[in-house]
């Protein structure tokens, strides 16, 4: 595969359609679009738009329809032209090669991609397609065609977009176009019929053509005005005529795609939709055959989860870290444009990536060799390293959130010294945000991406040690634009502003789910680094003892690597006050009883390496504030849940008050020896002070609640007064009067005076 090297496949071990986990719709939450899907025996081929990327058209496998892999390209080199080469201020951007199709026949592999950059519509073939040579035809063009082998030995393309599809015959070997052949509308074909109207955002395009049981079945979609994009299914026992139409699937835009079924008999589709800077991502529709029509057995709807045999890969399978100490590129890696091979290497200064300017740019997007990956989400983040010694005065390298609306964070010389720069634009220029001066000519650089569906949000960090980032610049809104039609990428790039020849040398590229996670697909990189106890003194604390306190703030120090991270925030944003620990992106706070951890929201969690000194029963106590009635959080234990769902009260002082604490608690049995304790919020929004595990059954708190709080404050309820007065345990369970069997500390909610944790008597 060139300069691209094929990753070991001994890290994925995929299995059949046997098991079950339960997989969140889209499949890939990363750009995968048009994809096309052909099932080998038991393994799958899918393929997805390139654009102006190099190499072209990947080639992904699974067996499991869950992980996926890249295992080579259709193509090293679409063209070499100004366009694809960004010469003579030409470029590609949203053209290159567009929706592809894979067939596999009597032993070959197929892929047809139509390009609006040659005008062209090119089909490669190969034997093997994970480690073989690609020949190409290159055809007249067709937009967005569906290679078709019919039983009786003749081969078509099946294209265009309008009202009507059109066909055309190629030669029984797929070699060219076929002389005398047949070509034309298909018969019966009329999307305005299926529709009822004749008002389109997009007509129709996008077709696949199948053929099961012995009938044709003509996948295209199409894009009502005020309605849902959509896919649209046609039927014929006749492939060329006598074709009617229905909707297959008009729900939140998921369509384009085809049919297939697994080896056990099931059928899927596999489609995509249009999500926003991430780009448009691949979901996978069961679907089932009705009086001879594919229906989605979830209904109307596009389901929001299915059932696989595994989970996804992490990174979806696209993305890894990269160390660079091998002598080809991770298939993960595409350049942007074709590449300028003189001018970069991994054998220059072994273990890193070089980039040597050829020529100065104005711009980054007119940069060579910039070596790009997929973004990924919900979050996702991407860091470097680069050694500027060899830059010359007026170059930039760095990292690149590639898209149309874009930033960058760089390393830049200016005369004898370095600096740190971040810029932002959009398809019309780019423009400097801020500079910070630095010594030394090393800088590690850092992009997050924050990626919800439809929308998305970039940051930018640098910092000179590795550990302690600083933000840099403005934050940059992404946009999905059909300029460049790609999601988002980080891009490591190197332009020259003054001068020619100077070069930038990247250590490595980590990508994950933060700043702590490092995703590597080939088993290549070190051994990952575990998650370790926090040490505010200084190194190697040992795991908090219990009996006794956990700080919230004092969570684990993350690892490095797989299962390596001790926390999630699913907020990128750090809302905190406090600068206890920076670079975590848990929000901190000052409040007067110390350190807390606020704005936690549902999903978030905290981990913490304990040694509990004896097993048995023990009471935890947590001091923790909400501010609604619907907080709440777990305990687990090495991954098993240890406590049910415990209710938070909210704060008896108003909304939006988290400064009036509350005492939670809850029995738990643990286990002697060293565990992980893993604090999940359940319920949006509460903050979480300490926990304190005391031994034996519904032992006595031995920290009541602070100075907000009445008990400490000497005010006593008589049980028997409170006639109006609502109770609840610690957990927030309601208690009637009469199973209160004794004097205690409970949540006593009174009328005209609020809910307050009160000592309750019973009268003599």
């Amino acid at each position: 595969m060139g300069c691209f090297k094929k990753l070991a496949g001994a890290t994925l071990v995929l299995a059949g359609l046997a098991g079950a986990a339960t997989v969140n719709n889209p499949i890939m939450y990363v750009d995968s679009p048009d994809p096309s899907i052909v099932r080998v025996d038991d393994a799958y081929y899918m393929v997805t738009t390139t654009m102006h990327f190099a190499p072209g058209v990947p080639v992904f496998k699974s067996t499991d329809l869950a992980q996926w892999r890249t295992v080579g390209y259709a193509y090293q080199t679409l063209t070499n032209n100004d366009q694809q080469n960004l010469n003579g201020g030409k470029d590609a951007y949203g053209k290159g090669s567009w929706a592809s199709s894979i067939r596999y026949h009597k032993g070959f592999f197929y892929v047809l991609t139509p390009s609006y950059t040659t005008g062209k519509t090119h089909l490669y073939k190969t034997a093997d397609v994970e480690s073989g040579q690609w020949s190409e035809v290159q055809l007249p063009f067709y937009h967005d065609p569906s290679l078709f082998f019919d039983d009786d030995g003749t081969v078509w393309v099946f294209y265009g977009s309008g009202d009507q599809i059109s066909y055309v015959q190629l030669n029984d070997d797929a070699s060219g176009v076929k002389q005398g052949g047949k070509s034309g509308k298909l018969g019966g074909v009329s999307v305005n019929q299926v529709t009822g109207t004749s008002n389109y955002y997009v007509q129709q395009e996008g077709s696949h053509m199948e053929k099961v049981n012995g009938e044709y079945y003509l996948f295209t979609i199409s894009w009502p005005a005020g309605k849902s994009r959509s896919e649209i299914v046609y039927r014929s026992k006749s492939l060329l005529s006598g074709f009617s139409g229905r909707y297959f699937l008009s729900d939140n835009g998921v369509a384009q795609g085809g049919i297939f079924d697994t080896p056990d008999g099931k059928w899927y589709a596999l489609l995509f939709r249009d999500s926003g800077p991430v780009g448009r991502m691949s979901h996978l529709v069961p679907m089932e055959w009705k009086d001879g029509w594919p229906v989605p057995t979830s209904g109307s709807k596009a389901p929001s989860t299915i059932d696989l045999p595994e989970t996804p890969l992490p990174g979806y399978g696209m993305v890894t870290s990269d160390d660079f100490e091998s002598s080809e590129l991770a298939l993960e890696w595409q350049f942007n444009h074709n590449p300028d091979n003189k001018n970069w290497s991994l054998s220059a200064n072994p273990g890193f990536y070089r980039i040597t300017t050829s020529r100065t740019d104005s711009r980054v997007v007119t940069a060579k060799n910039t070596l790009t990956q997929r973004s990924f989400g919900p979050k996702s983040s991407g860091r470097t390293l680069v050694d500027g010694t060899g830059m010359k005065d007026g170059d930039m390298a760095g990292l690149v959130a590639l898209q149309d609306d874009k930033g960058f964070v760089a390393l830049a010389k200016d005369g004898g010294s370095y600096k740190v720069v971040m810029y932002t634009g959009n398809k019309d220029g780019e423009s400097q945000k801020e500079t910070k001066a630095i010594s030394g000519s090393k800088v590690y650089l850092r992009i997050d991406f924050d990626l919800p569906i439809d929308r998305g949000t970039a940051y930018f960090y640098y910092s000179t040690d590795g550990n302690t980032w600083t933000k840099i610049g403005s934050d940059v809104k992404l946009n999905y634009d059909l300029h460049m039609f790609v999601g988002v990428r980080w891009g490591l790039f190197n332009m020259a502003t003054k001068q020619a020849g100077g070069y930038a040398d990247f250590d490595w590229f980590k990508v994950g789910t933060d700043v702590n996670d490092e995703i590597y697909l080939d088993g290549a990189a070190s051994e990952p680094v575990p998650q370790t106890p926090f040490c505010a003194a200084g190194e190697n604390c040992p795991a908090v003892a219990l009996p006794g306190k956990i700080e919230a703030e004092n969570f684990d120090v993350p690892g490095k690597g797989k299962d390596g991270t001790s926390y999630y925030d699913g907020d990128s944003e750090n809302h905190g006050d406090s600068d206890y620990r920076n670079g975590t992106g848990v929000d901190l706070y000052k409040k007067a009883t110390g350190i807390v951890v606020g704005y936690n929201s549902e999903g978030d969690w905290l981990e913490y390496t304990v040694n509990v000194t004896e097993a048995g029963d023990y009471t935890m106590f947590a001091a923790v504030a909400a501010a609604g009635s619907t907080s709440s959080f777990k305990l687990s234990l090495d991954g098993k849940d240890i406590t049910e769902e415990i209710a938070v009260p909210a704060a008896s002082s108003g909304e939006d008050n988290y400064d009036d604490y509350n005492k939670v608690k809850s029995n738990v049995t643990l286990p002697a020896g060293e565990h992980v304790l893993r604090f999940t919020v359940v319920g949006s929004w509460l903050d979480i002070d300490y926990f304190t595990f005391v031994k034996g059954k519904d032992a006595t708190d031995p920290e009541p609640i602070g100075p907000t709080n009445l008990v400490n404050r000497g005010v006593m309820l008589d049980m028997n007064k409170a006639r109006d007065a609502q109770y609840f345990d610690l957990q927030g369970h309601r208690l009637e009067k009469s199973a209160i069997k004794k004097a205690g500390v409970y949540l006593v909610k009174i009328p005209g005076f609020g809910t307050r944790l009160v000592r309750v008597e019973k009268s003599r």
